[in-house]
This record gives C-alpha cells, sequence and structure tokens, in this order.
C-alpha cells in the first residue's frame, strides 16, 4: 500500500481516510451499507472473520453486540465512522503494533470481493494507498470526532441532520449507542457532561477542510 510517513503504535489514535477509484460508488445501495458496517466490526478480531455471507443485513452486528456470535480478542479499538458513497472515514486506536494495517487489509480486500462480485465488475476498489493521519494530542481527537461526525452534511437529504445518519457513530454518541462495547467512544464522551453538550461541540467546533481537521 506503498510507503507511509509513519508507522501504527500501540496506544495512539489514527485517522484513517479510504477513497474508491474514480469516484466510484462503494456502496451503491443501502444494503451495501449494512453489510460493510457488519464487517466493520466483524472483522476486528485476531480469530478469523465469521461467513457474512450466512446471515441477512446486520443480524451478524447484532448478534455480536448482544454475545450470540462471540469474537476474539479485538485487533483495533473502534472509536468513530462515517461511511459516504466514495470513501469512509475512521478514527482508529491501535492496540498492538501493526494490527491497524491488518484489519484495514481485511475489511479492504473483503469489501472489494463483496462489490466486485455482486456487481460484476473487475478491478481494484479503492485507491492503492489509504490515507492515515496520527493524531498526536487531545484537542486534535476532539476536533476530529466532530469531523467525521459532520461528513454526511455533504449529503443534500441529511444536511442539518447528522445526527441522524444511520451509517455513522455520531447517532450513537448523542442518542442510543447500537454497538455496545464494539464502539469504544467513552475516550470522547467522557470528556463532556453529556450528550447535549458534545452535540453542541460538534456544531461549534466542525472544520470543514479537505481529508480532515488540521491540527489545532
Amino acid at each position: 500500500m506503498g510507503i507511509r510517513s509513519h508507522n501504527f503504535v500501540k496506544g495512539e489514535f489514527y485517522h484513517i481516510y479510504i477513497h474508491s477509484v474514480e469516484n466510484l460508488k462503494i456502496f451503491p445501495i443501502e444494503k451495501d451499507c449494512g453489510r460493510f458496517l457488519t464487517l466493520l466490526f466483524a472483522a476486528n478480531s485476531i480469530g478469523q472473520i465469521p461467513r457474512l455471507d450466512r446471515h441477512n443485513d446486520l443480524n451478524l452486528a447484532w448478534d455480536i453486540v448482544t454475545g450470540k456470535v462471540k469474537l476474539e480478542k479485538p485487533l483495533v479499538d473502534i472509536v468513530c465512522f462515517c461511511l459516504m458513497p466514495t470513501h469512509f472515514h475512521l478514527l482508529l486506536k491501535e492496540t498492538k503494533d501493526g494490527n491497524i494495517s491488518k484489519y484495514l487489509h481485511r475489511i479492504l480486500v473483503s469489501h472489494s470481493k463483496y462489490i466486485n462480485i455482486k456487481y460484476e465488475r473487475r478491478g481494484h476498489l479503492f485507491e492503492s494507498k489509504f490515507n492515515s493521519k496520527h493524531i498526536d494530542t487531545n484537542d486534535y481527537l476532539l476536533i476530529l470526532s466532530s469531523y467525521i461526525h459532520k461528513n454526511s452534511k455533504d449529503l443534500p437529504s441529511w444536511k442539518n441532520k447528522e445526527d441522524e445518519y444511520p451509517w455513522s457513530s455520531y447517532q450513537d454518541f448523542v442518542h442510543n449507542n447500537r454497538w455496545g462495547n464494539l464502539l469504544k467512544k467513552d475516550i470522547i464522551t467522557h470528556q463532556f457532561k453529556n450528550k447535549k453538550e458534545y452535540k453542541k461541540f460538534v456544531k461549534e467546533n466542525y472544520q470543514n477542510i479537505d481529508n480532515g481537521p488540521s491540527k489545532v
């Protein structure tokens, strides 16, 4: 995936930004978004990924949340996410050197195969090198979470309703957390008095700049 300007170090946070080739839609229909969210959590294990084709939509994800399906130790901590038509954002914490790279390889290969087979296409789905930025201050961490959670404002039908967008973790921060311990949001939410305060922070601190916020 090319040479990176930094290594992924245990205990550190990273902004991962991955774009499709030639602005291809990587989630042509909503069911594809649901399948990818399931993959996002199901692939986060040192063990094998469960067979996604044996489940419908988000059923496997719900089974993982409730404990019906057991996963082994997670590869990374998933803090925030947002899926968009041609790209997606993740805020991840490295739990062991090299795990982020392993995790991303899993989800990119799996989703590419799924889309290519389903839509009878060939070739790469994602750009050859994913973008990553090391988050080295707490202020940067908080601003980045607001950036990721406001991403869906660029979709006309979701502008000013970003906290209701189903393919983002924003609603899990300010409403009910759908994913339980699969989403490690406490590193962010514990720094605010309540959900309303975090929502206000997102509204006031979002920075509209390419590929994420500048360091603060």
